[in-house]
């Protein structure tokens, strides 16, 4: 009976102080918090000294692979976890003192093929605003170079990044970053620059290697895209009116002893590597055409490796091109073109790869939350002996994130 009359009487007291309670929480709360399509969960201060988004993402893949062009005998398959990622971005003390912070989790996030250890950072770096139009840059994140590979993999409108992209990207690496952004007239006109290691993502200068120095340029002569639309694949927002943007791009890596520059295996050499792209983007009401093309010197090629094997850093040159439509329910249809072509020198080891790629997406929170899948017809030849093979790839994916 005592402990039933202390329950009770405890309740009464607490229903009594409750709204007070509660009213303290909503005054003396200091933060707002909020979620946003495209930057994730914002949490900002309400004295405006810090603001914070967070992200995260996965990547779930299946992937079926034929021997051949003729046959729809398997000679892989299964799904995986392609990528697995946690990121935040924000302002600290002040709105022009930045940062993007970005780790992966999946095998292929830590490059474990090419690694002695995983490589769980992808994104460290510090910015600084010093005026409105000039930002810097210190820390590890993706240098300015082939626009497909700046564009987030979350927001890609094929299961993944062309053929193009994976042989020639410049990747990531560890130095100082510059943007510019300027306006002629009605023009924006955006210059970016680095000077980084030329080593790739977290890793340490190996002694004799040298720095890479990258700088991009582009031009948007029908003014700014909505939503940043030059920056994610498709035209989800439906532009009202035609956009359109056009980029170019060089890189040189000064002994470089990777077979991509900063990423791949290492060889056991050194070589001066330069690489130069351009590409361009336009949308309008659901239309949205992409092409990029890119090429790749070096001044050593192919190196000895173990067992009498060689090693080559495929030099040579590539484009994609890519066309979609989608619809006002954000269901869409696109294809794809690419190739790449390696030099001369290097064709009796790399091959000729070209695919010939159409993909069904649907979109159910912008990029975010959206299936997909892609069926592409493979060839790859031989250019010094004209053999070719050829296979079929299909692959479907679910992105889920925020």
């Amino acid at each position: 009976m005592k402990k039933k009359k202390y329950y009770w009487l405890t309740l009464l007291l607490l229903t009594l102080h409750l709204p007070g309670f509660t009213q303290d929480l909503k005054t003396d709360r200091k933060t707002d918090v909020l979620l946003d399509r495209t930057k994730g969960i914002r949490i900002l201060t309400r004295d405006s000294l810090a603001g914070i988004n967070l992200r995260f993402r996965i990547q779930s893949r299946a992937e079926f692979t034929t021997q051949d062009g003729n046959s729809l005998s398997l000679a892989s398959k299964g799904g995986y976890i392609k990528r697995l990622r946690l990121r935040t971005s924000g302002f600290l003390y002040n709105k022009k003192l930045t940062y993007s912070l970005q780790l992966g989790f999946s095998p292929g996030d830590m490059d474990v093929a090419n690694s002695d250890h995983p490589q769980i950072i992808r994104d460290a770096v510090v910015y600084y605003q010093f005026t409105p139009r000039l930002k810097l840059g210190f820390g590890q994140t993706k240098l300015p170079g082939n626009r497909q590979r700046v564009i987030s993999s979350g927001e890609q409108q094929f299961v993944d990044r062309s053929i193009v992209n994976a042989t020639f990207t410049l990747d990531r690496d560890f130095g100082i970053f510059a943007s510019y952004r300027h306006q002629i007239g009605a023009v924006p006109v955006r210059l970016q620059a680095a000077l980084s290691n030329g080593d790739g993502r977290n890793t340490s200068p190996l002694a004799g290697s040298g720095l890479a120095y990258t700088a991009r340029a582009e031009v948007l002569p029908l003014g700014e895209f909505t939503m940043g639309g030059d920056y994610f694949e498709g035209d989800w927002v439906r532009e009202p009116t035609p956009k359109l943007s056009v980029g170019i791009g060089f890189s040189e890596n000064d002994n470089a002893y990777r077979t991509g520059g900063q990423i791949g295996a290492e060889v056991s050499g050194f070589t001066d590597l330069q690489s130069a792209m351009a590409d361009l983007v336009f949308k309008y009401n659901g239309w949205a055409t992409y092409h990029e093309w890119i090429q790749r010197e070096g001044s050593h090629l192919v190196f000895a490796a173990e067992a009498d094997d060689l090693q080559y850093v495929y030099a040579g040159q590539g484009y994609n091109g890519q066309v979609s439509y989608q619809f006002p329910n954000h269901f869409e249809l696109a294809g794809r073109y690419s190739v790449i072509t390696p030099e001369r020198e290097i064709q009796h080891l790399a091959l000729q790869t070209k695919q010939y790629t159409v993909a069904a997406n649907y979109y159910l929170n912008w990029h975010r939350i959206k299936l997909q899948s892609d069926l592409t017809y493979q060839t790859q030849e031989n250019l010094a002996v004209n053999t070719t093979q050829d296979n079929w790839i299909l692959r479907l994916q679910l992105e889920l994130g925020i």
